[in-house]
């Protein structure tokens, strides 16, 4: 992958941009209000926010929830776009291999299209881009038909060569599912080249990944604990790179006797006040939903934290990053639970606020 490490980044430019974008986000207390209103209302105080020119643009040929879910993502597109578009630098470099992950969503998206026959109409409407790949560059790999053509233009182009073992998994298993997993472990492994770590920031740039490769191995482990899978199965889902949740340790924990064994060991991990009211509900009921909460907002207070340690650094970015993400989320949640009519205090409980 190239790297363009010659300028060291414009730093005090953009987190002076980001605070200004951060001031814009919506407060704790405009949920409440939001839970309040019917889809109609909710689109319309959106089109009085930062999401003003997505709302807009699509209220002529969308409403409901559709047209909120469609603003909301597009606007997180075009603001993600703005912040590598104003960075320089080897800032601009992190906050590309950061964003990473959305090119990864889409290539995942195009590919479930493709194999599902979705038209490219239905498949652009769930796209994201938000990343490094421009809308061109994913408009191309949508005119291809198959999903062995989107995987060869993808080593052509992105330099991504799917391993010959992950294919015959992929024809043998006959799902999308070897190579989504196989995308995950590229975009964590380019991230952590990515990242340098020769200054402090650097440092806990690099520490605040690999706390999101553990939660993210977390939020599988207990999946999959719960689902029964033998612990030789497990190997191939879980991510390399962790700080406390090595891939040892992962797999000694898969092989633990059952769930409940699995949340005992879990207590003696640092991470674990934060989500052991999550996991106790699980045991109980089987649901991960609240522990797999606790972790979003475990890993948004450690942005934070990361953030106000050195606010001239790409943490800042990446605290406002994760906040825009949770924001839309959260509008969405409040959108599909009102479209679904699901009582309130239900949709309240899915927020991350």
């Amino acid at each position: 992958m190239q790297r363009f490490w010659g300028k060291k980044g414009n730093y005090a430019y953009v987190c002076a941009r980001i605070k200004a974008k951060k001031s814009l986000l919506l407060t704790k207390d405009v949920y409440p209000k939001l839970l309040m209103m019917d889809l109609n209302e909710i689109g319309r105080f959106l089109g009085e926010t930062q999401y003003h020119v997505e709302m807009t643009e699509l209220a002529s040929r969308y409403s409901g929830v559709d047209l909120i879910e469609l603003g909301t993502s597009r606007n997180l597109a075009r603001i993600y776009r703005q912040i590598i578009g104003f960075s320089r630098g080897e800032l601009r470099e992190m906050i590309c291999s950061y964003l990473g992950r959305w090119d990864e969503w889409n290539i995942k998206t195009i590919l479930r299209g493709k194999y599902s026959g979705a038209s490219i109409e239905e498949i652009q409407e769930d796209l994201v881009p938000a990343g490094r790949l421009s809308e061109d560059t994913l408009n191309s790999l949508l005119a291809l038909e198959t999903v062995e053509e989107i995987l060869e233009a993808l080593r052509t182009k992105e330099g991504i060569t799917i391993p010959e073992e992950v294919m015959a998994a992929y024809r043998e298993s006959r799902t999308l599912e070897p190579l989504e997993e196989y995308l995950d472990k590229v975009y964590y492994s380019r991230l952590l080249a990515s990242i340098r770590t020769n200054t402090k920031p650097g440092k806990l740039f690099l520490a605040f990944v690999q706390k999101e490769i553990d939660v993210t191995n977390l939020k599988t482990l207990l999946k999959l604990k719960r689902e029964n899978v033998p612990p030789e199965r497990c190997k191939g889902y879980f991510i390399d790179g962790g700080s406390e949740l090595t891939m040892k340790e992962l797999l000694r924990l898969a092989s633990v006797e059952n769930f409940d064994r699995l949340v005992e060991e879990l207590a003696k991990f640092s991470f674990y006040e934060e989500i052991k009211e999550g996991l106790r509900i699980a045991k109980e009921s089987g649901s991960l939903i609240e522990v797999t909460l606790a972790l979003q907002k475990y890993l948004v207070k450690q942005s934070e934290t990361f953030s106000h340690i050195y606010p001239l650094s790409i943490l800042p970015v990446l605290d406002y990053i994760i906040r825009k993400k949770i924001e839309v989320d959260n509008i969405r949640i409040i959108a599909r639970g009102k479209e679904s009519g699901l009582d309130v205090e239900i949709i309240k409980n899915l927020l991350v606020v």
